[in-house]
């Protein structure tokens, strides 16, 4: 969608239906921005774009720079800007579209990687950076939460961000709209398109000057946003706007030949699937639906909407979900999922074409999101509870497979027993020199490793309906991680650590004797990194094998003997758990699709992950467990505080796998030299043997009922291995 957003705007400017003006002008006003649309212009501009964004994962590593300079720039010229998420997917982006747009995604991906093991380095770059914009669910949801934790407004709509923010400023909360051809087209007068702060120049374009340009009236101004392709409706299946870089221009033509009439362009395509389509977006504009400044979903003609709007805008849900959605504390995904009675995976960011991603999450992720929906049905309407989801995969459109949602709410009843005050979790957090808010996974299980505190934590019953329960910040997060770990089998019924629960204690005190929790500026990566690292294992996807084709998926080590091989594998493997050192600036460096194969892989566990552990919070506050005296803001701290939020980047593996292939090589070459902007290398692989140190202390101290003999000798032996490589690095002063 970043190109769609550029389309318009240099049409806009193009076609003189723009306007400019001095910053100054917005002085003391509020401005209601499109988080979305804001987010792809940084992505797909050409001064802020990181075209290796795609072959990398995580965040741009210029991102945060950016931000804060936008940021900077609101605050100096005395603007208050309020960031608008999108919600829940409106009806019209069916699955065919979705899976057209990963399709193109895929192929474009797997052409710049052609391009890339043909050394033509220029031109992978360049289709690398035509899918700048795909799989951007994680950055949204980091962004987000950092821009909360800036103290900027925020909030995520209901369906469509472009909807809220104009229903922001038509409410008088906002002076101004900041967005693309969507807020015209849900009826702002006028949208500003850019904010140069160097120039201290704002450039918007005015509805009427566009009606005058393209001669249409406001209805008809409809018809075109929505052919165009450019706002809520995919293109049409026809080349001549599909494929256009022109795409307004090509439908406006389209228009004119039908008479200006949108339904008669539809006949003419001769497509049923893209009229109903049509229909239904043009439907989801007439009836737009936002929330309003007390949370209460609202739609633009009140309670005067036809009885299948359903179709229109998505299955309704409780008022209270769409106001947990507005500050944060879950995402659109899983609410999707449930709406739509349907899982649609699409094809990760290397393309999917590698059996063991395939099997990940066709089967081993598929208990993850049942366990997730099951804990948001409980609190629905019947027809949730007793209606299943389906999930289908992007390689198998046609098979279906069940998911047995409402075979699961019973077992989800065992959260309920968590009731854990504020005095217990700070006083056993502080007995460990442990804070929830720091280390929420570390201070769990330390928490519940203590003598006489599990027994503390149990609540077999509460008057109903339950109250008020929680009412600190720090209660909110700490009973929201207690559920989720017990929920993946840390905990065991008893509250007790299980024997997972104490194998992953003893990694992360490993990691805090050798000071691995406090390396880096985010102080729960290492956590996270122990812990996906598990459930990794758990998923028999935490290993050495040959996972990936060797013909199309290049990348993997390639220097010394099988063994050198190997254990390479299985340290480059553990080192994307974590993130690098860089500077501010877009990627150059070695490339690896291999360990990125595998990266999708840790990324769709972490993403399944974090996903149950919103709908532990979710349903903990549908509950009643939070008292209603809390501010909005607190529960937009929530969203921020449970872990999993951000997901790291394939730098790291590469600097692992390029520096352990340069020891097994018998003519070493200085790995710094491959990475142009990396700042800390040294550091970097210090960090990651101390990973890989934490991790195989728990793997070595676990239960051999969860963690088998050979798996042992396999992280002994590599541990080993490891060892003699350093050494010999040390010998010889190799590398770094």
């Amino acid at each position: 969608m970043g190109l769609h957003t550029l389309a318009f705007k240099e049409w806009a400017t193009h076609d003189g239906v723009t306007v400019s003006g001095k910053i100054d002008q917005l002085r003391e006003k509020r401005v209601a921005i499109d988080a979305e649309d804001w987010l792809n212009t940084l992505l797909t501009a050409q001064t802020t774009r990181e075209p290796l964004l795609p072959a990398l994962g995580g965040l741009p590593f210029a991102l945060k720079k950016h931000v804060n300079e936008h940021l900077e720039g609101f605050r100096n010229a005395g603007i208050t800007p309020t960031f608008v998420f999108n919600g829940l997917d409106l009806a019209c982006r069916d699955r065919a579209t979705i899976a057209k747009e990963s399709r193109i995604a895929a192929a474009s991906l797997d052409e710049a990687w052609r391009l890339y093991g043909e050394s033509k380095a220029d031109d992978a770059v360049a289709e690398f950076g035509k899918s700048c914009t795909y799989g951007t669910y994680h950055i949204l949801r980091w962004l987000r939460s950092y821009l909360h934790t800036k103290g900027v407004r925020v909030q995520t709509a209901p369906s469509a961000a472009a909807t809220q923010v104009v229903a922001l400023h038509n409410e008088n909360f906002a002076d101004a709209v900041v967005g693309s051809m969507s807020c015209l087209l849900y009826g702002a007068s006028r949208v500003i398109l850019s904010l140069d702060w160097d120039t201290k120049v704002f450039v918007w374009a005015e509805k009427p000057k566009c009606l005058a340009k393209l001669n249409l009236s406001d209805d008809q101004f409809v018809d075109l946003c929505l052919l165009s392709g450019l706002t809520i409706l995919a293109p049409p299946p026809v080349p001549e706007i599909d494929l256009n870089p022109a795409p307004l221009l090509a439908a406006r033509e389209l228009l004119a030949r039908c008479n200006n009439d949108g339904l008669l362009a539809c006949d003419s395509l001769k497509s049923e699937a893209y009229k109903l389509l049509f229909q239904k977006a043009r439907a989801a504009v007439t009836h737009a639906l936002w929330i309003d400044h007390t949370g209460k979903p609202r739609t633009k003609h009140g309670e005067v909407t036809p009885n299948n709007l359903h179709d229109v805008i998505g299955q309704r849900l409780p008022d209270d979900i769409y106001y947990y959605l507005s500050r944060g504390v879950v995402g659109p995904r899983v609410l999707n999922w449930r709406t739509r009675l349907e899982v649609f995976e699409v094809a990760p960011l290397d393309g999917g074409s590698s059996r063991p991603y395939q099997t990940l999450v066709s089967q081993k992720l598929a208990p993850l999101r049942t366990r997730s929906m099951a804990l948001m049905s409980r609190s629905l309407h019947n027809y949730y509870q007793y209606t299943d989801v389906e999930l289908v995969c992007w390689y198998e459109m046609d098979r279906k497979k069940a998911l047995d949602v409402p075979d699961a709410l019973q077992s989800s009843q065992a959260a309920d027993r968590w009731h854990v005050k504020e005095d217990v979790i700070a006083r056993s957090a502080a007995a460990e020199g442990l804070e929830m808010q720091r280390s929420p996974l570390y201070a769990a299980v330390s928490i519940l490793s203590q003598p006489g505190i599990p027994e503390k934590t149990i609540t077999e019953s509460l008057p109903q309906p339950v109250t008020g329960t929680y009412t600190t910040r720090q209660e909110l997060l700490g009973n929201a991680t207690f559920r989720f770990l017990e929920d993946r089998g840390y905990i065991n019924n008893d509250h007790t650590l299980s024997a997972w629960g104490k194998a992953l204690k003893v990694a992360l005190d490993h990691a805090k004797s050798t000071e691995y929790l406090d390396i880096g500026e985010d102080p729960r990566e290492a956590e996270e990194a122990i812990f996906i690292a598990f459930e990794l294992h758990r998923l028999d996807a935490l290993n050495s094998l040959n996972l990936f084709p060797a013909t199309s998926y290049q990348g993997a080590p390639m220097r010394g003997s099988d063994t050198d091989k190997a254990n390479t594998l299985l340290l480059s493997r553990i080192a994307c758990l974590g993130t690098f050192q860089h500077g501010e600036i877009g990627f150059t460096g070695p490339l690896s699709r291999h360990l990125l194969a595998y990266h999708q892989m840790a990324a769709a566990t972490r993403g399944a992950l974090r996903d149950l552990l919103e709908m532990h919070a979710l349903s903990m506050l549908l509950k009643g467990a939070a008292s209603r005296d809390h501010k909005p803001l607190d529960y937009s701290d929530l969203g921020s505080d449970l872990p999993l939020l951000r997901e790291p980047d394939l730098g790291l593996s590469l600097v692992v796998k390029s520096y352990l292939d340069e020891l097994s090589n018998e003519k070493r070459t200085d790995i710094t030299k491959w990475f142009n902007h990396a700042t800390d290398i040294k550091g970097d692989l210090e960090k990651a043997w101390k990973m890989w140190g934490a991790i195989n202390a728990g793997i070595q101290a676990a239960d051999s009922g969860i963690v088998n003999n050979d798996m042992k000798t396999t992280f002994r032996k590599a541990d080993e291995w490891l060892a003699q490589k350093l050494v010999q690095a040390a010998t010889t002063a190799n590398g770094t």
